[in-house]
């Protein structure tokens, strides 16, 4: 038996009209963005592929899906689709700023892992020089703090991400579980995250 392989990923879908010049040539016009999408592509066995996208409100768009050979998908199959779609939403919402923000100066902010690494270093460098304050830009405002009060926050951002990432990974768990369609269209992967630091008020 053939092991299913699936991939993840984002996916810009575009969209083009068919124009014809005063000649009779025919061509498409300027490709427009209409959304993007996280994809989840299995093939199911020698023959059939198949593919699944995160649920989007555009109007007109009609994505139409066919097993290779021309068969109709399995009952199985239909629900390792619904699964696969509700991945890719789970996928979605975790990478929004649902989870992904906290507070500062009364605005949502998100610091992700390659800034917080940064930050860690600029602390570092500005310790080391004999430093006790650190002032970044973020947004177009500069935010000053002390090197403790930097280092406190990003560990509680680090702290929060990895806690949004144990509750996203329990969702897609319980959604793998699920054995109908009706429970995985109807599961809630929004609910469990624990609540956005603010820090206005989290030093007191």
């Amino acid at each position: 038996m053939l092991r299913a392989r699936t991939y993840n990923q984002k996916i810009t879908l575009t969209w083009s009209e068919a124009v014809v010049d005063e000649f009779g040539h025919a061509s498409l016009s300027e490709p427009v963005v209409v959304g993007e999408v996280y994809a989840r592509v299995e093939q199911m066995s020698a023959v059939k592929t198949m593919a699944t996208f995160q649920q989007m409100d555009v109007v007109g768009l009609d994505i139409e899906l066919r097993t290779l050979d021309g068969t109709e998908p399995t009952a199985e199959e239909l629900l390792t689709l619904a699964k696969g779609k509700k991945d890719g939403d789970i996928t979605a919402f975790d990478n929004s700023a649902n989870v992904n923000s906290f507070i500062i100066g009364g605005l949502p902010m998100w610091l992700g892992w390659e800034l917080r690494a940064r930050l860690k270093a600029s602390l570092e460098a500005i310790e080391a020089a004999g430093g006790t304050e650190m002032t970044k830009g973020f947004g177009g405002i500069d935010y000053t703090f002390s090197v403790g009060q930097w280092a406190a926050m990003i560990n509680a951002v680090e702290n929060y991400a990895g806690q949004c990432q144990k509750v996203t990974e329990g969702h897609r768990a319980a959604v793998n579980a699920l054995a109908t369609i009706a429970d995985v269209e109807a599961y809630d992967y929004t609910v469990g995250y624990p609540p956005k630091i603010n820090f206005d008020t989290y030093f007191g």
